[in-house]
């Protein structure tokens, strides 16, 4: 068997299409993993990494006295399974295998995903034969042609992928530890420290005081309006920026007519076309379409592993010669580009534009396969359409403008306006993602007297410098050596998450800013790119084969300890430094109740704004449960109560902006305070006045607190609190109505839980009681269907009926029984003769008694005649000492009320057939043997 393994389940089932070509490729589920085979080939997907590295055992305590965080740095590792179905299903299929072909990806994370799935390889087939399948598209040619020259894996690429792996661990897994340690963060609030990201986050936070720090400086511009035949024309001062205000007058003031025209000089200005896309410049120009990074680059990924799109991890801005131009343009052909690429083709450029950065792992990223809007969808084919056109552009001729400067003489005054005309559009009529603005100046001659209109002096500052955008920040990173092209979006992806920076522009955070301050101020390496840069080129010198893995990793713990001396010998400062920034991080204002500061706390999955007075004050305001996202402080503040607006934050959703926690908080109860009959809104202003906002509260007060605090006697006040309390009870089944309704009927697109409770309830459906009798057209009215509604409608009328039984006094053990005896409400326990109830739970009949007498008594019903367990028996003898009676017949005589040969005797055959369902002639016979 030959065994293909593939970087992900989308490209092995890909390849093994375009391997197999004409024959029937049978997909398999192996422990819940495909497989692809046909012939004697069978390709397998892994995800990604199937196995991680680790340290060895004994690190996993943090708080450790032995293994401290500095320890970590020559701890050893081990490789460990991180999808073990994966690595099974390897194992198993490589044991059968005579030839194994690695076709992971081909750059550095690839080869080090292809030399993980040769380890397991090896560990279960030493002597198999294993090569490498290496190409730039999943397309028929390039897959084709990847194993018509297979080669061997590059150990070198995969060690310096290795290397990477291993410091990235060491450092940040000691750092982290260090400096949560330090701060007293643990759990979810720890503070991540990395080799990339740390640097990264220092120049955020560095552009931040720069911005903060810059100091306008005041400048004039002079401008005068002038027109040729009735187009206006703007000139400018060739002075350009005015510093002394003085001059700016001065030079105002001499500005008069006459305006000669002293020159006008015509040329062309040739507008190159752009180079093709590497990864940077290709999240440059997605982030002008609304993209973030991670998005586009999560996009582009779809695309190549479809076969759309070259691999989008290069470094590369030169079409290498073996790339045919020719066969994309006719791959592309047939759809919405047919006559762009006609044009290209009649226009085409000698030779294709090219950039600076030439490699030769993989070509630019560049179409591979034509494709549809509709069967992309909409943020894919955004991408694509950019892509191709972007190709387009590299193959099409540059742009030329005629351009046009006018220089003026305003009695002694100098004066110029320029214009530009697109002559030629080029490369810019298929790719429309940069605005080709003209300025058409009127027909002006030297020696011309122009009149002067007005006169405009202007009085500007200068800008601090912009925030990083998730782009322009990339790009830095490249020109600083931070990261690679493959893991710099996702750096910016870990600072987001984390919670070190926001916005697009990012700016840090409150605690981004905190960390980097306390390691700026104390261990200046870790946030400055040179250490970072220094370890990337030696990991290059591995690719090369020019340094060794040994001697980097050892190099980098030098370097780890060395920061680990400084760090140590000042941790009590960084923890302080770190906590007593990152305190504010979580104040949203003063309390309105002592003044003290409200801090948002999280407790396990709870959160709420509490007062740091407490004890003493007991202020708080509820929050959502962190499952809706984990609060955070927005800079944003409240106008009436001073307080920082809050937002929650959850992965994978978008944000749910809360605003003024207080004003949220008041809104949220006044439909509950509504509920008090005896609520007012003068005596709602009054209890918000004494910061009373829930219903909850005011059931907590005493009644001589509440009459001091809003003015009312105590008797009143008495009157409130006993309202509170009801609709406290009123709210609490209105809760458990709701999670109830969440729990059985399951959530769909237009019909939340919480839409359906709010129709329940506008139907006077308010408690679980109420939903057990209501009609299934009310269920249908909030949505939910007939499936849904009768199952919904049997939960509820089970979880009464419970409830009753146990209200009665009925035991838990005794009430399982009786469910599982098919006895499930009060009135069967009333109304069903005991000797029936009896039998179908096994519980003795004098304990059936028992509970009925309790069920009878709480509804206020009379109690059957008590039955023992040896009227029971012997009267169960008599029935079956009766000619065609068995026990079956028995248990049907017992629903009725027979238990003997006397009720027998004395029984109403019609009524007794109508219950029982035996023939009332048969029971003619049963009593006739009795007489």
């Amino acid at each position: 068997m030959h065994l293909i393994i593939a970087e992900k389940n989308i490209s092995a089932n890909r390849i093994a299409q375009i391997l197999a070509g004409n024959e029937k490729v049978r997909a398999v589920k192996e422990g819940g993993v495909s497989t692809y085979s046909f012939d004697t080939k069978t390709v397998v997907g892994l995800k990604g990494h199937v196995v991680e590295v680790d340290f060895e055992p004994g690190y996993t305590n943090w708080r450790s006295k032995v293994h401290t965080p500095r320890t970590l740095i020559d701890a050893g590792t081990v490789k460990k399974p991180t999808e073990k179905k994966i690595v099974n299903l390897i194992q198993k299929l490589a044991k059968k295998a005579d030839l194994v072909t690695i076709a992971t990806d081909y750059d550095t994370e690839g080869e080090l995903i292809g030399k993980e799935a040769y380890e397991l390889v090896r560990a279960v087939n030493p002597a198999v034969r294993i090569n490498r399948a290496r190409f730039s598209a999943i397309t028929p040619a390039e897959i084709r042609s990847a194993f018509d020259n297979l080669t061997d894996l590059d150990f070198a690429l995969a060690a310096a992928g290795e290397v990477r792996q291993m410091v990235d661990l060491m450092w940040g897994a000691s750092l982290t530890r260090f400096i949560s340690l330090a701060a007293r963060r643990g759990g979810r609030n720890i503070l991540s420290v990395g080799r990339v990201q740390s640097p990264t986050l220092a120049m955020i936070v560095n552009r931040e005081r720069e911005i903060e720090n810059f100091v306008p400086q005041t400048y004039w511009m002079l401008s005068l309006m002038t027109e040729k035949e009735e187009q206006p024309v703007e000139a400018r001062h060739t002075a350009g920026r005015f510093t002394d205000h003085e001059a700016a007058l001065a030079a105002e003031a001499g500005t008069k007519e006459p305006l000669v025209v002293t020159d006008v000089k015509e040329g062309q200005k040739n507008d190159r076309a752009p180079a093709p896309f590497d990864t940077t410049t290709f999240i440059v120009a997605a982030s002008r379409l609304g993209l973030s990074a991670a998005n586009a680059m999560r996009l582009a990924e779809d695309l190549y592993m479809n076969g759309y799109i070259s691999y989008p991890r290069t470094d590369n801005t030169v079409y290498p010669k073996s790339l045919d131009l020719n066969a994309i343009l006719d791959t592309l052909r047939g759809g919405v580009f047919d006559a762009d690429i006609a044009w290209v083709r009649q226009h085409r450029r000698p030779v294709p534009t090219r950039g600076k950065k030439e490699s030769t792992d993989h070509p630019p990223i560049h179409p591979t396969g034509a494709a549809t809007r509709e069967a992309l969808g909409q943020d894919r084919w955004k991408v694509y359409e950019l892509i191709v056109r972007r190709f387009l552009a590299t193959l099409s001729p540059d742009a030329t403008w005629a351009t046009v400067r006018c220089t003026f003489d305003a009695s002694g005054e100098p004066y110029a306006a320029t214009g530009s005309r697109l002559l030629s559009a080029g490369w810019r009529r298929v790719y429309p993602y940069s605005e080709a603005k003209e300025k058409i100046l009127p027909v002006i001659t030297a020696g011309e007297r122009l009149p002067i209109r007005s006169v405009n002096l202007e009085e500007k500052q200068t800008q601090p410098p912009a925030r990083y955008s998730q782009s322009r920040l990339i790009q830095v990173m490249e020109e600083h050596g931070l990261g690679t092209k493959s893991t710099r979006h996702e750096v910016i992806g870990k600072l987001i998450s984390r919670r070190y920076v926001e916005g697009n522009p990012l700016r840090p955070t409150l605690v981004g800013r905190a960390v980097t301050d306390a390691l700026d101020n104390h261990a200046a390496t870790i946030t400055e790119p040179e250490m970072t840069r220094t370890l990337e080129e030696h990991m290059q010198l591995i690719k090369q084969r020019e340094r060794s893995r040994e001697d980097v990793v050892t190099e980098s713990r030098g370097m780890l300890h060395r920061v680990f001396d400084k760090l140590e010998a000042h941790e009590e400062e960084i923890g302080e430094e770190i906590m007593e920034q990152t305190a504010e991080e979580h104040t949203v204002g003063p309390c309105p109740v002592c003044g003290h500061d409200l801090r948002i706390r999280h407790i396990g999955i709870s959160q709420f704004i509490g007062c740091t007075g407490y004890p003493e004050c007991r202020f708080n305001i509820s929050l959502p449960g962190s499952t809706w996202g984990r609060a955070i402080r927005l800079d944003e503040t409240c106008e009436e109560h001073g307080l920082s607006h809050v937002r929650l934050i959850r992965k994978g959703s978008r944000p749910w902006t809360i605003g003024c926690p207080l004003c949220s908080h008041i809104e949220s109860n006044i439909e509950a305070l509504r509920m008090m009959p005896s609520m007012i809104d003068d005596l709602m202003q009054r209890l918000h006045a004494h910061h009373i906002y829930t219903v909850s509260e005011i059931a907590g007060m005493q009644p001589v607190d509440l009459s001091g605090a809003v003015g009312v006697s105590i008797g009143e006040a008495g009157q409130l609190i006993r309202e509170a309390e009801d609709a406290l009870e009123v709210l609490r089944r209105r809760s458990e109505l709701r999670k109830f309704v969440r729990k059985i009927i399951p959530p769909r697109r237009g019909r939340s839980h919480a839409k359906i409770t709010r129709s329940l309830l506008e139907q006077g459906i308010g408690d679980i009681r109420a939903l057990s009798q209501a009609n299934p057209a009310a269920l249908k009215k909030a949505g939910i269907g007939d499936a849904g509604a009768t199952e919904l409608l049997e939960a509820a009328r089970g979880l009464c009926n419970e409830r009753a039984l146990r209200e009665a006094g009925v035991p838990a053990v005794s009430l399982k029984k009786y469910q599982a005896g098919g006895v499930a409400s009060p009135d069967d326990l009333c109304y069903l003769p005991i000797p029936y109830l009896s039998i179908k739970t096994g519980i003795n009949p004098e304990t059936v008694h028992k509970h009925v007498d309790l069920v009878c008594s709480h509804l206020g019903r009379p109690t059957p005649a008590k039955i023992t367990k040896a009227v029971l028996e012997r009267g169960r003898k008599e029935l079956l000492a009766i000619p065609g009676i068995g026990e079956a017949t028995v248990q049907r005589l017992y629903l009725a009320g027979i238990y003997d040969a006397a009720t027998l005797r004395e029984a109403d055959p019609e009524k007794v057939s109508s219950i029982t369902g035996i023939a009332e002639a048969r029971l003619h016979d049963y009593i006739g043997h009795l007489k």
